[in-house]
């Protein structure tokens, strides 16, 4: 989806690896790790936008905006790619059809979509966003591990990944515009939200599914979760997931099942942050519950 010209200004002494991922449905993923001196130019399909995330800056830019650690840098329909890099960068890349990020961007943050086509925006996350948007990445880049392929349907970890990257460049002082403040359909809202996690708690969720599901953003949906349970729709699914297998892996005790099983019936995808999220929560290890611990 991109043309670079790129230039070799200087002998790197290392190894530059990049990671693609192609999709039919108008958008691309790459995770890139340079380790050179290049100057690069060129163009990104017609009618696509790029969304950049730097997780290791240097002495580097891309069309001026320094790629400093925790940029996150959108550059709008019709913009020419302009680069110098030097040292070592690691950063990822999304291409999105003009219209898939407009969709996401309003399903994220409420805000017109076609507002946030035309002008690049850039934005650095810091210590107070709780790596949020790194953390969100991870998880993304972990369903496009293996082999290069080929998607047709885009993850529901990038998707949310994506709705992360929206929230963090949105225009913050607009949200207020954009939020219902009522505290009766907060709550309200809320609750909807629980009901829609606990019915696809055997499965991964993505929180944008659930704002199409129930047709608010996803700055709204945080904001009504925080008011009725005091943490976002996220953490919140990640608690219930927890709290089921307890459950399940005390009825275990005198029934067949193995904590893996048990895991990966109530939706977890990683069984290491699950046991570990586990034991800070109840005190004791899945397998510990299992064998009539505490």
């Amino acid at each position: 989806m991109t043309a670079l010209e790129v230039d070799v200004l200087s002998s790197s002494g290392g190894l530059s690896r990049i990671h693609k991922t192609q999709s039919a449905g108008g958008w691309a993923f790459d995770t890139t790790r340079l380790n050179s001196h290049v100057r690069a130019r060129g163009a990104f399909a017609k009618g696509h936008i790029v969304l950049l995330t730097v997780a290791q800056g240097g002495e580097a830019d891309i069309c001026g905006v320094p790629l400093e650690n925790g940029v996150i840098l959108m550059l709008p329909v019709g913009a020419e790619i302009t680069a110098c890099i030097r040292g070592k960068v690691i950063y990822s890349a999304s291409v999105l059809r003009a219209d898939i990020w407009a969709e996401i961007f309003e399903t994220a943050t409420g805000q017109p979509g076609e507002t946030v086509l035309s002008q690049p925006r850039a934005r650095r996350e810091g210590p107070e966003d709780g790596c949020a948007i790194a953390t969100s990445l991870m998880t993304a880049q972990q369903s496009f591990e293996g082999a290069d392929r080929h998607y047709d349907e885009m993850p529901g970890s990038y998707l949310d990944y994506l709705g992360a990257v929206a929230l963090k460049i949105a225009d913050t002082d607009s949200f207020g515009r954009y939020l219902n403040r009522s505290l009766r359909q907060r709550l309200k809202q809320a609750r909807q939200g629980e009901d829609i996690i606990r019915e696809n708690l055997n499965r991964p969720l993505p929180v944008m599914s659930i704002c199409r599901t129930m047709g608010v953003s996803r700055r709204q949906l945080e904001y009504a979760f925080h008011t009725a349970f005091g943490v976002g729709p996220r953490e919140y699914t990640h608690l219930l997931r927890l709290n089921e297998s307890r459950r399940q892996l005390r009825q275990a005790r005198t029934k067949s099942g193995t904590v893996t099983e048990i895991a990966m019936g109530v939706g977890v995808t990683h069984l290491g942050r699950f046991a570990e999220s586990y034991r800070f929560l109840f005190g004791e290890t899945p397998i510990q519950t299992l064998r009539g611990g505490r």
